[in-house]
């Protein structure tokens, strides 16, 4: 309920030297949801070096209400260079069981 925890664990996920203490910020961001969390995630799933990182990222996606989550999760499956990153958003994709994760998956599973 603290005004400035958003901002301690975005600071966290940026700046923890520790993989695991960043991932744990990004995890917490995600259960927060709202506009300052939601940029940290698809932050570190662009620039965090770590993959572990990225994939933790990733999961907060899936956190995030459906409104929020499934279009980001579907841009990560689309754009993203990291194979494992990509993977780890189809993944959360098949979990979410909602309707644009399944267009999605027909349009990329046409031959």
């Amino acid at each position: 309920p603290e005004p400035q925890a958003v901002d301690t664990m975005i600071d966290v996920a940026h700046h923890d030297r520790s993989t695991h203490v960043r991932g744990q910020a990004l995890f917490w961001l995600g259960q927060k949801a709202g506009k300052k969390a939601v940029g940290a995630i698809s932050e570190a799933i662009e620039k965090d070096p770590e993959t572990e990182v990225k994939k933790r990222a990733v999961f907060a996606l899936s956190q995030l209400p459906a409104d929020q989550g499934v279009p980001l999760l579907i841009q990560v499956a689309r754009t993203n260079r990291n194979p494992a990153v990509r993977k780890q958003a189809i993944f959360w994709l098949g979990q979410s069981e909602d309707a644009r994760a399944l267009a999605f998956f027909e349009e990329i599973l046409k031959p």
